[in-house]
């Protein structure tokens, strides 16, 4: 049995496609937070790390540095879309990393795509309809 955790500050994703008729097994728990809650809350109850992290968001790469230091286990990996700039939300590598933060795999393109996600709605720098003042 795998345990996951799924984490999202807004549920409207996890209740359409999850509660109201979707599939989710239920070795997963939903954490209704931002990520940045979520680590107080991980620290708190002293949870275990994890063998993979997936953001699903664009992240500066000290967050995803902290995460993979913090979060993995040894031998733990993470995958994120880092900002190619700090606070710069317009363009991400997707980048594959290891418990230390080192880069295992990246990719600046995927296809005929720039890599370019939402962004982090937790930092000041945030822009777009996903952040303060337009999504409270």
């Amino acid at each position: 049995l795998v345990l996951s955790d799924a984490v999202d500050w807004s549920g409207d994703a996890w209740r359409k496609n999850v509660v109201e008729g979707g599939y989710c097994p239920p070795s997963v728990k939903f954490y209704e937070v931002d990520d940045e809650r979520f680590v107080e809350e991980w620290k708190q109850r002293q949870l275990e790390k994890y063998d993979i992290i997936a953001f699903n968001f664009a992240v500066n790469q000290n967050k995803a540095l902290s995460f993979c230091r913090n979060l993995l286990k040894p031998d733990g990996l993470l995958l994120a879309p880092i900002n190619t700039q700090q606070d710069y939300w317009l363009k991400q590598t997707y980048q594959l990393l290891d418990a230390q933060g080192n880069v295992i795999w990246s990719a600046n393109d995927v296809g005929a795509w720039s890599v370019q996600f939402q962004p982090d709605v937790t930092q000041d720098t945030c822009q777009g309809v996903w952040c303060a003042p337009f999504n409270g």
